[in-house]
């Protein structure tokens, strides 16, 4: 079937600059006068679109990737509504992108100021828009039948909003939650406890590089740190916990994958219950795309350089 289930089944709310709503986090969002899954126009579009067989624009991002023969997020959400027995166009509010909002300790390379409070006061910004953003509009949404919740941001282990979100919600051991982090934040008790009620816990360490070519493009963090930090999860994390590590291939990083497949399978290939880490890949966009303008994206790193005191040349030769 030449469809995405996600449209007919996820919400993606973002609440930065007014309220915007998509049919999934790499679907642009667009403004909203208010949360209404099942009547939004935008959302109809794309349902219609996909009744069609016809793909929507909004979801040009997988196709995209498709193309490039990678596994998108619409072949993966497709595996989880068929393993799940919901795959069919019913439109039901069974999965949700929670957007953290953009409160973050990383400024990292193939990110911006929207998703990252650490870039806003890097780049100067205006007080008043440094204002860390929250994204609090679960009380608004049905959440009577989620079975699945995917949080990004921003960083969500830094995220105290999203853990009254996690006690708020009923039917915990029916719910699958998902986290994207960057792997330099470990979970207080508090969040442990509530990740023991659920039935799941997936948590996806967006790991691009090893060594100071990381702690280049996930700037400022620390190697090292993270390193210790994968080890606790392994060591700590609740037995209904599992984990992926998902490396964002860019201009930065692709002369060294095979350096950190061989360090992960080394290091971070399976968990203390002996399952599987699966290590994922995803082409980047923007300005470090690989088909992207390389003297653009040479003349961003120049002015990265000159801010932070580091040395792109340096660290990536083979980009010189």
């Amino acid at each position: 079937m030449n469809i995405c289930l996600d449209a007919f089944k996820n919400l993606n709310v973002v609440s930065s600059a007014g309220l915007k709503l998509g049919p999934c986090c790499l679907a642009t969002p667009l403004n909203a006068e208010k949360i209404d899954f099942y009547n939004n126009e935008y959302l109809q579009t794309v349902r219609n679109s996909w009744h069609q067989g016809v793909w929507p624009q909004a979801c040009n991002n997988c196709k995209q990737t498709e193309d490039q023969g990678i596994i998108s997020r619409r072949q993966g959400s497709n595996s989880w509504y068929r393993a799940n027995n919901m795959y069919n166009t019913d439109v039901e509010l069974v999965r949700l992108d929670y957007w953290t909002g953009d409160l973050c300790n990383l400024a990292c390379a193939i990110c911006g100021p929207d998703s990252s409070s650490v870039w806003k006061q890097e780049l100067n910004y205006p007080i008043g828009s440094k204002k860390t953003i929250v994204n609090n509009f679960w009380t608004s949404v049905d959440t009577g039948h989620l079975r699945y919740v995917h949080f990004n941001g921003g960083e969500p282990l830094l995220s105290k909003e999203h853990v009254t979100f996690l006690h708020a919600l009923h039917n915990k051991n029916l719910i699958h939650i998902n986290y994207n982090t960057n792997g330099t934040v470990l979970p207080g008790q508090e969040l442990i406890d509530l990740w023991s009620q659920y039935k799941l816990v997936q948590i996806d360490f967006s790991i691009d590089d090893i060594g100071p070519r990381f702690e280049y493009q996930r700037y400022p963090a620390r190697w090292k740190q993270v390193v210790d930090n994968l080890q606790w999860f392994i060591n700590h994390a609740p037995h209904n916990c599992m984990f992926a590590v998902n490396t964002t291939v860019s201009m930065l990083n692709y002369h060294n994958l095979s350096n950190l497949n061989a360090w992960l399978q080394e290091n971070f290939c399976v968990s203390r219950f002996t399952d599987p880490i699966e290590h994922r890949q995803q082409p980047a966009n923007g300005k470090f795309a690989l088909a992207g303008n390389k003297a653009l994206a040479l003349k961003f790193l120049d002015a990265c350089d000159a801010r932070r005191g580091t040395d792109w040349r340096e660290t990536f030769p083979e980009l010189v």
